[in-house]
Order: C-alpha cells, then structure tokens, then sequence
C-alpha cells in the first residue's frame, strides 16, 4: 500500500504533466501555412505536379515542341496567346498549402496567394518565352485571374526574370463582361472576348504604358496558342470540344500542359 507521502508526490507529479501538456498545446499553434495540429495527406495530382519526374519531362517536352513550331521571325502583329496559371506560372505550393491543412481552394485564399508574387516557372516555359522574344515575337498572356490582380501578375513574372516588356508582352486578367459576353456570336469560354478584342486591336494590357500603347492597339494574328486546359483554345468548351477535330492544330498551333490539379474537367 502506498503511503500518503507517494501519494501526494505522485499527485503533484501528475498535476505538472498536465500543466506542461498544456502549455505544448498552446505552443503549436501554426505559424506557417504548411503547418497545422494535423498533418493532412496530399492529394496524389499535388504530388504528381510537385514531386514526380513524369511532370517537368512532359512540361519541357511540350514547350520544346512548340518551340520547333515558332516562325524563324515572327511577322509584324503575330502573337502567341498563352494561359498563366500552370502554363507560365506554377502555382503547386499554393495548392500544396492548401492540402497540407486540409484546406480546399477559396477566392480569398487565392487573391492572397497571387499578392504574394511567389509563384514559380513552368518547367520549359523560359527557354519558349526566350525564343519568342528572340525571334521578334510578342506573347498576350489572356489569364482568368481576376483583373484588379493583373499588377501583381506582372510583378511575378518580371521577378522571375523572364525577358518582358510593356512593348512585347500584353497581360489581361478576367473580367465580368468576358463572362457576360459567352453566348454571343463567336464566343463561347470566357476567354474568347479576349482573343478577339486581341484580333480587333482593342486588347487592355494592364501592363501597358503610355509609350507601348501602340504596339497593341493594332489588330494581331494570333498564331498559337498553349494552356493547361481546353478552353484556353479559342472556340471551344470542355463539352463541346472535339478532339479528332482539334488533333490536326496539336503540335503546330495548339499546345496543352499537364495540370492534374484542377480544370474545366
């Protein structure tokens, strides 16, 4: 039998292990967006896109492809319209983030991800980007970000060192009227208002300065196009798209990115 002076030691002894597994919990409070009381599984589309050899091979292959299609000069008024997302920009850590505590995608988490201007390039993307600008080209990055974020956009890009400039680059995030505008003649994805404005010479760069107005504001050939999803092909809805009828244009004037993550799909 214990006598009382065990008993109350192992009391007090007891009290003090409650007392400091208390102050643990208090203490692991996330400070990080990767940290969390719970440890969450990825997603096996996340840890294709960050961790596999499959992903940076096929991206590469993709832009190496379209870089053997680019004129050996691009002609005055042509350009390439490119998606951002996945396409220029990778944006598997928010995604990552996002999973590891259990989080799904949100538009507030999002727009805070874009302020942040810590997104990553697209395995390949430098290398085709360099080659346009090398070869006279311009690029109309036509993304669905929303509009009021296309400076923060911008700041990305340039951070990554990527050879922009106002004169050969054209930035355009989403707004409500290409939305609205998807079911009038000739448009059927929220993109395509823009890829025709593009054609038309009415493009709004939000990156565009007073002294390389000009070179958009003059109608452009759009001569290929490159995105992570169907609908950044002009004419085209993830139901209504035909493959067999797309599969000619595949590797000439169409370009499509591996993005496992999310899609129209």
């Amino acid at each position: 039998m214990l006598s009382l002076n065990k008993l109350s030691y192992i009391s007090k002894a007891a009290c003090i292990g409650a007392a400091v597994s208390a102050i643990a919990a208090c203490s692991s409070t996330p400070s990080t967006p990767l940290a969390g009381v719970k440890s969450h599984t990825l997603s096996n589309a996340v840890i294709y896109q960050t961790s596999s050899k499959e992903y940076p091979v096929l991206s590469s292959f993709v832009y190496g492809q379209a870089i053997s299609a680019l004129p050996t000069r691009f002609a005055n008024g042509d350009v390439v319209v490119m998606d951002v997302d996945e396409t220029v920009l990778d944006n598997s850590t928010y995604q990552k983030e996002r999973e590891s505590a259990g989080l799904e995608y949100s538009s507030q988490s999002w727009a805070e991800w874009v302020k942040r201007e810590e997104a990553t390039l697209v395995p390949g993307v430098a290398a085709f980007i360099d080659e346009v600008v090398a070869r006279n080209g311009k690029v109309a990055l036509i993304t669905n970000r929303n509009k009021a974020l296309d400076s923060h956009t911008w700041n990305n890009l340039l951070a990554q060192g990527l050879p922009l400039t106002t004169s050969n680059t054209c930035v355009v995030g989403r707004t409500a009227e290409d939305k609205e505008a998807v079911g009038q003649e000739g448009i059927v994805n929220d993109k395509d208002l823009r890829r025709m404005q593009l054609t038309q010479g009415k493009i709004a760069c939000s990156n565009t300065s007073k002294d390389a107005t000009s070179t958009w504001a003059v109608p452009h050939t759009i001569i290929m196009q490159i995105g992570d999803n169907i609908e950044d092909v002009g004419g085209v809805t993830q139901e209504s798209a035909n493959v067999e009828l797309l599969m000619p244009r595949v590797g000439t004037e169409i370009f499509i990115l591996p993005n496992p993550m999310y899609g129209s799909w």
